[in-house]
């Protein structure tokens, strides 16, 4: 009979332990350049905190994610855990492969309360939640210096509400005949998108508040759609045209996205500034938001528990703020927007951000319903319609609602 010594069988118990501790993990994104590299660089750095925890990062094209998780749902190959945009999350959740992550945030750290409201609706059926917030963005006012100085306005003072904005508009397009404001009038989820805003402006939604049905048809909705309306017909200030005018410096000012905080300053050959939203005299402050949610697919306990481990770290306020500070994506946690360190970055690498980081705690959501697209197309066509004077914008919104309706049922 073999005998073994102490020291052998101390190896032995060991080694099988280390193995027991040991996880793969494949986390599928569709984050490229620079932002791939930031993520890669936090799961290195994980890794290394936390030994025996590989986790395979794959890069999936954001325009073949859904449609590849869909096949893995359906071939039950999915990987460990995944993001997708914000938009896929009502198909996502419905589709019985996600891990509820209730148990998992009542047995962590994790401060729910500390997120924005916006992100948070997303993520949820019949009460659980599926997914957690991991990045966002969101609209703000972007303004062309120069104009406004030819058009002898404060270069440095932008609109605050819509009846400035028509005023400094007016004056611009009459002192330089330059547009005063670029609409996306193109339709689809862009015009969708945008008029979004100042639907909330007006104090209105886009779907009853139980998701049943359009209320996007309302007297907040007429008077939206009706401003843009008069920005091109009655203020002249606008105009329906492909968009980017504003990039070629033919408009003074626009509304765009946060990403372009980063892209317009290497873009244009003007000085950019950067607002709040505008909105009216009464109403509201509202951004709409993008962003992208990270979720757990049903396997075994262990990897489970080793994936949620890696989002409440990845979740966490320090590693947020690296991870917003290296690709520029708008907090989702309060104590990130508030971080001394964020916004000390903010200030001096990236000052266009600063109003959009300040427009967080007004992002709305865009419903979380799973025909969301075929809403927003079909809202989009009927505001254009107005937009060329085709329809009113009554006749438009209630003819869109009567279409999007079925899409609920």
């Amino acid at each position: 009979m073999r005998k073994y010594t102490p020291t052998f069988l101390a190896v032995i118990l060991f080694s099988v332990f280390s193995l027991s501790l040991a996880q793969k993990l494949t986390f599928w994104h569709y984050w490229d350049g620079a932002n791939g590299q930031v993520l890669q660089n936090l799961i290195d750095q994980y890794q290394e905190e936390n030994p025996g925890i590989t986790i395979e990062a794959v890069f999936v094209p954001g325009s073949e994610l859904v449609s590849k998780l869909q096949t893995a749902i359906a071939g039950r190959q999915t990987p460990t855990m995944a993001i997708s945009d914000l938009v896929a999350m009502p198909f996502l959740t419905s589709s019985g492969a996600l891990v509820a992550l209730d148990d998992y945030i009542s047995e962590s750290n994790v401060d729910m309360s500390d997120y924005f409201a916006g992100p948070l609706v997303y993520g949820l059926r019949d009460g659980k939640r599926y997914s957690l917030p991991v990045s966002a963005s969101n609209l703000a006012l972007f303004w062309n210096k120069a104009i406004f100085a030819e058009a002898g306005l404060d270069p440095d003072t932008p609109p605050e509400t819509w009846e400035e904005l028509v005023e400094m508009a007016q004056i611009i397009k009459e002192k330089t005949g330059k547009w005063g404001y670029e609409l996306f009038t193109q339709g689809g989820e862009g015009t969708s998108w945008q008029w979004q805003v100042f639907l909330w402006n007006k104090g209105g939604d886009v779907l009853s508040g139980d998701l049943s049905s359009p209320a996007f048809n309302s007297e907040a909705g007429f008077e939206a759609l009706q401003f843009w309306v008069d920005l091109i017909d009655e203020y002249e200030v606008s105009t329906v045209a492909p968009w980017g005018l504003f990039g070629r410096g033919e408009a003074a000012m626009v509304m765009d996205g946060s990403w372009m905080t980063q892209f317009f300053p290497m873009q244009v050959n003007f000085e950019l500034g950067s607002a709040v939203f505008p909105y009216p005299e009464g109403g509201e402050i509202a951004t709409n938001m993008g962003g992208e949610q990270i979720f757990i697919f049903n396997t075994d306990p262990e990897t489970q528990q080793a994936a949620w481990n890696f989002i409440e770290w990845f979740s966490s306020t320090p590693v947020q703020v690296e991870w917003d500070r290296g690709t520029g994506f708008i907090p989702i946690k309060e104590s990130v927007a508030n971080d001394s360190t964020y916004i000390a970055w903010v200030k001096n690498a990236r000052p266009l951000l600063l109003p959009f980081v300040e427009s967080m705690p007004y992002a709305n959501p865009r419903p979380p319903v799973t025909k969301y697209p075929q809403i927003s197309d079909t809202l989009a066509n009927y505001i254009v319609e107005a937009l060329y004077g085709r329809m009113s914008p009554q006749e438009a919104l209630n003819t869109a609602a009567q279409e999007a309706a079925p899409l609920l049922r």
